[in-house]
């Protein structure tokens, strides 16, 4: 007769992201703590007597003494947020208030946080509430969260959100080195995540790039997970580079964007070397008249910015081609294809992204061919 496993001497919380959320007003009262499973599983609130033995699980060991003590550490091991493991890597030791103004979009942020570092994936979150917190934009919340990992681990962090329920937007150049980004939409729960393998405008190549960033860095703490910031310096480059990034059919860069990077340079000390440092030059030559002195900006002018030509142009179809010049022949071949007659969810994303939903593949097909060939007549014209 086989034995029966030893009763467990403890349990401790885990989970992948934790707010102690009382008096939140956009929960119901008696809400508590909203905790994210340490599996894959939506977001829950904690009340009573669940909230309560929770609080002892983050403090320290908690043994039962009853069995109704019991039958509640059992059902939350189950529930993927007590463990009898107290070295588990998910352990929550720690409970706050949330940082954030949306409780859900912080738990994004932890979640993100967890799933890179469960796989030993460097990261640094960029834009967003981050930016608010360095005094470098008064709007807090953003809609999404903007993680940037290296360029040979996007594939594989986009894939270990995907495990929670996020799906990856297709896309038509997927494989090239053209798009910077993976989209992931959320399911039943969260906010769109943006994984980047590079931010456009730099003229360091991918790796490089996000080397120089990660090395200067802040942590800051999300739910309760620890998760790196670029330091005011650098986060102030970055957004400044994004705000004047060109826009496909925008025309010239406006004295509105100019003008909100010129502020966002100005208000970090030693924006001027972290640009020079990021190879940002190029992009904000005019930008940084008042920070750097002119000679100094004319000796780091040089360099190609990523992504930005493309960008650049009138519209999509000339877009398209200035982007293909730097992939293969091969590469560009199998472009072309998937543009003229795309797969089924690229099509059905273009049909949306068109406003045309609601129709079959097929369709959406003609017309997005449709579209494309009046893109064309007009960039002919």
């Amino acid at each position: 007769m086989t034995a029966a496993p030893p009763s467990p001497a403890g349990w401790v919380a885990i989970a992948s992201g934790a707010l102690d959320v009382t008096g939140v007003e956009m929960f119901a009262d008696g809400a508590e703590v909203l905790v994210l499973p340490a599996e894959p599983a939506e977001p829950f609130c904690l009340t009573g007597e669940g909230a309560r033995m929770w609080r002892r699980l983050v403090d320290g060991v908690v043994t039962p003494t009853d069995a109704a003590e019991r039958e509640m550490l059992e059902a939350m091991t189950a529930l993927g947020i007590a463990s009898p493991d107290p070295s588990h890597p998910a352990r929550v030791a720690h409970l706050a208030a949330p940082r954030l103004s949306s409780p859900f979009h912080e738990l994004a942020y932890a979640l993100t946080a967890r799933c890179a570092a469960a796989r030993g994936i460097p990261c640094v979150f960029i834009k967003g509430p981050a930016l608010h917190h360095q005094g470098l934009r008064d709007r807090e919340h953003s809609g999404d969260v903007d993680v940037w990992c290296p360029p040979d681990r996007w594939d594989e962090l986009a894939a270990a959100l995907a495990a929670w329920g996020w799906s990856r937007e297709p896309d038509p150049w997927r494989g090239t080195s053209v798009h910077h980004t993976a989209t992931m939409t959320p399911g039943a729960w969260g906010c769109e995540i943006d994984v980047h393998r590079r931010v456009p405008g730099l003229t360091l190549a991918d790796a490089d790039a996000f080397a120089a960033v990660a090395r200067r860095s802040e942590n800051v703490v999300y739910a309760g997970v620890e998760a790196s910031i670029p330091r005011a310096d650098v986060h102030a480059v970055l957004a400044a580079v994004h705000a004047v990034r060109p826009e496909i059919g925008a025309g010239p860069r406006s004295a509105a964007a100019s003008a909100t990077a010129v502020a966002l340079l100005a208000a970090a000390d030693g924006s001027g070397e972290r640009a020079i440092d990021l190879g940002a030059v190029p992009v904000l030559a005019d930008e940084l008249r008042g920070v750097l002195p002119a000679e100094t900006i004319a000796r780091h002018r040089e360099g190609v910015p990523r992504d930005w030509a493309w960008r650049a142009q009138p519209d999509r179809v000339r877009a398209y081609w200035v982007a293909l010049r730097g992939e293969t022949l091969r590469t560009r071949v199998r472009v072309l294809g998937r543009f003229v007659w795309p797969t089924d969810d690229v099509v059905l994303a273009s049909a949306r992204h068109a406003g045309d939903s609601g129709v079959s593949p097929s369709t959406a097909r003609w017309h997005r061919l449709a579209r494309g060939l009046r893109s064309i007549r007009r960039a002919t014209l």
